[in-house]
């Protein structure tokens, strides 16, 4: 291990989280190559979950973008309930690398989520989804916001949040301000689930809540 990477590992703390850009891709670079493999130990279920939730708002060909794609578990999870058109957006360049190498995605694009807007245009989209990853945004409002501007009227906004973020946060207010402010309708929003039972970090008590959300 490079002193690099260890000083890394000391700035970030998978529980904890960060909004810190550099540590949040360096930590995903260093992690990348196992990533998939530690996830399934730990046996992450939100990509499929999120997927099997999402597929049923979508048609063939519909262009959706993932938000945080990493190495492209959602993508993988997607692309088992039809063939659509799949967009990736991550800050990690070796997470994007292993994408790619998928074959899943028409573009994978390096972007630090936290600068906005988002490189999409507008109303260009029929879904996005964002699982994972609202621990690592600074201004949540802010990004939920943007990917209503990418997103055309009558598609679908799907994403997870912790449930101990969701607490602290006051998050369900944060969604209900964007319907108030007539970005969106919620039309899900499930009970927690399971988030990495296999981490004793995280065990039975840190779970997520996914939220779909229709933009207006």
């Amino acid at each position: 291990m490079t002193s690099d990477t260890s000083k890394r590992e000391q700035s970030f703390d998978l529980k904890s989280g960060t909004t810190n850009a550099a540590a949040v891709s360096g930590y995903y670079d260093d992690w990348a190559s196992t990533y998939d493999d530690t996830l399934k130990s730990w046996n992450y279920q939100a990509p499929s979950d999120a997927a099997q939730r999402l597929a049923p708002y979508l048609k063939a060909g519909d262009a959706v973008l993932d938000v945080g794609c990493g190495t492209g578990l959602f993508g993988q999870a997607l692309a088992n309930h039809g063939a659509f058109r799949l967009f990736g957006l991550d800050i990690s360049t070796e997470s994007l690398r292993l994408a790619k190498g998928l074959d899943l995605y028409d573009r994978l694009i390096e972007h630090d989520l936290q600068k906005l807007p988002l490189p999409v245009k507008d109303n260009s989209l029929a879904a996005a989804a964002s699982i994972g990853v609202l621990t690592y945004i600074e201004n949540v409002s802010d990004m939920l916001h943007d990917l209503c501007r990418c997103v055309g009227p009558g598609g679908v906004i799907a994403f997870t949040q912790r449930t101990d973020r969701w607490a602290d946060l006051d998050f369900g207010k944060t969604v209900e301000q964007i319907a108030q402010d007539g970005h969106w309708t919620v039309l899900e929003m499930s009970e927690p689930h399971d988030y990495l039972p296999g981490n004793e970090d995280f065990g039975p008590d840190i779970k997520i809540i996914h939220t779909i959300c229709r933009v207006i």
